[in-house]
């Protein structure tokens, strides 16, 4: 009967270590993707500040939700490692930072100052929508560190 109780204990661990990785990664991954459509259609380096970072700071984000994630997981304690990862964990926060401001709101102002679309208008409201999403689920995943 303990094994089972142990056991069953380290399964909701586990699903809730699964639902907190998870929670932030399917917008950074909706991130990746549009990031890859903005390099197949301009190029690398035309689409640099926006097409580029998105693939390559939402790869970066995705390994440090993980790395964050592993770290509250060891417990207490004092290492360079965990250090490291808490340091890191800044990386998805200015990651869904970039995405609100200059996906987000910087496509939604496109639209008054450049010329409306509604291709813009979609940017504009999904960058914001789903970099909003991103922030507030690894607020949780912080604010269940400090519980």
């Amino acid at each position: 009967m303990t094994d089972q109780a142990q056991q069953s204990a380290e399964n909701a661990r586990a699903v809730q270590s699964a639902e907190m990785v998870g929670k932030p990664m399917l917008p950074i991954a909706f991130f990746i993707i549009y990031g890859i459509y903005r390099v197949t259609e301009e190029g690398i380096w035309p689409s640099w500040p926006n097409g580029t970072i998105l693939v390559v700071g939402g790869i970066v984000s995705m390994l440090f939700v993980v790395l964050y994630v592993r770290s509250i997981e060891t417990g207490p304690g004092a290492s360079w490692a965990k250090a490291a990862s808490v340091f890191g964990g800044l990386v998805p926060y200015l990651f869904s930072l970039y995405v609100i401001g200059y996906v987000g709101i910087g496509s939604l102002i496109q639209l008054i100052t450049v010329g409306f679309s509604w291709s813009g208008l979609a940017a504009g409201l999904f960058g914001a929508v789903f970099g909003y999403r991103t922030l507030k689920t690894f607020y949780d995943i912080t604010e269940l560190a400090k519980a």
